[in-house]
């Protein structure tokens, strides 16, 4: 008898079907797309031979990511396939259920009159929110709704976070395309203002009289603009919408760095409780003469956001209130001689105010936007020094 172990059947006739799918980088628009083409061979043979079996487990293998893309669609399909009614009948007669521990009592109940809206609360968290509209179903799992569903007459779309995923019916195939979104669904209205990030901007002082020049006794503030820096970091943000995202309130806070960088070759030090000069024109050259000041800040601004897009696509407008509170401050001169350059540095108050409170306005597109703080407390406390009022006009960056 012979073996017939090790060779090819001749009747192994595979079958392919094509599966057309569609992605985008994250870091692309949503226009941007490339298409692949992905191949799955299926095998079928009547011969119980090993290589039958070896190449059965390769073709499961080569499934794999089809498999996910359907149990994908599975589940959203199953998902939306539920009748709203029954679902409202069972949670009516759920509603005045509850699990009491000791004198504690929480329930699990739907919290809305709509016939076509079902939202599920558990101790006044939401779970469960439900809404059927006219052309579409929209779900929301959690309080604050991290997982949403969409599903439409053509189209189904998942946000699991920001990563979103909208499944197209084309025809004879089906898209699927993977983007980064921060779109706020309109049954979930979530406002996020701009304030945390990074910002750069330039100083100068205004008198009584918005000027920016300097005569006289106060002649020794004239400020060398292009080098007078302010650095801040805003690392704390609060959000408070007023029921829309395009419109509410931001508080947060944030600290700032100001370099004053002086035009003329002088210093200023604080002689019997008032500011004054210290003339450097006639010692070494003068390389820098600087004061640094450094404030933590807290905001109260208002902002408007529109149009009605993704928040990334938005433009902005805000303004409000900024307050800040010295951390510290100090004076810097630095010295270039024979011998190289040497800094003599100085840390004292200045009688530099230790509250101050002002204006700031923004104006922006997505993440970038231009700024302005202009302070209504002057630099230093009242008739210990020159009546100055500090601004910055900058760039921010937000995160």
């Amino acid at each position: 008898m012979t073996s017939d172990f090790g060779r090819k059947p001749n009747n192994l006739k595979p079958f392919q079907k094509h599966i057309k799918l569609q992605t985008s980088d994250f870091k692309r628009s949503s226009n941007q797309t490339s298409n692949f083409k992905l191949f799955v061979p299926v095998t079928f043979s009547s011969f119980n031979r090993p290589t039958i079996i070896i190449q059965t487990l390769l073709n499961y293998l080569a499934m794999k990511q089809l498999t996910i893309f359907i149990l994908l669609f599975t589940f959203c399909t199953g998902l939306f396939s539920q009748e709203l009614d029954s679902l409202k009948t069972i949670m009516e007669n759920k509603q005045n259920t509850g699990i009491r521990s000791g004198n504690d009592t929480s329930s699990v109940m739907d919290d809305t009159d709509d016939p076509d809206e079902v939202n599920i609360k558990l101790m006044d968290k939401e779970i469960l929110k439900v809404v059927d509209d006219t052309d579409s179903v929209y779900l929301s799992v959690g309080d604050n709704g991290n997982i949403q569903a969409t599903d439409q007459p053509d189209s189904t779309t998942i946000r699991v976070g920001n990563k979103e995923i909208k499944i197209v019916e084309r025809g004879n195939h089906t898209d699927i395309t993977m983007e980064k979104s921060n779109h706020t669904h309109p049954f979930n209205p979530k406002f996020r203002g701009h304030w945390a990030g990074f910002e750069w901007g330039i100083n100068n002082f205004l008198d009584n009289d918005f000027t920016l020049s300097r005569e006289n006794e106060t002649v020794f503030m004239d400020l060398n603009t292009s080098r007078s820096w302010a650095i801040n970091l805003n690392f704390a943000q609060y959000s408070l919408g007023f029921g829309t995202s395009h419109f509410g309130a931001v508080v947060g806070m944030g600290i700032e760095f100001n370099n004053y960088f002086f035009d003329r070759e002088n210093t200023i030090i604080e002689e019997d409780d008032y500011v004054v000069e210290v003339d450097l024109s006639d010692t070494t050259s003068i390389a820098k003469s600087k004061l640094s000041t450094t404030y933590i800040r807290v905001p109260l601004i208002f902002e408007v956001q529109f149009p009605n897009v993704a928040r990334a696509r938005r433009m902005f407008i805000s303004a409000g209130l900024i307050t800040g509170l010295k951390l510290g401050s100090h004076t810097k001169v630095v010295y270039k001689g024979e011998n190289g350059k040497s800094k003599d540095k100085n840390n004292d108050d200045f009688n530099l105010s230790p509250f101050r409170y002002g204006l700031t306005a923004r104006m922006g597109f997505g993440n970038v936007s231009i700024f302005g703080d202009y302070y209504f407390s002057p630099v230093f406390v009242e008739n210990k020094g020159p009546h100055l009022h500090p601004f910055t006009i900058g760039m921010a960056f937000n995160f």
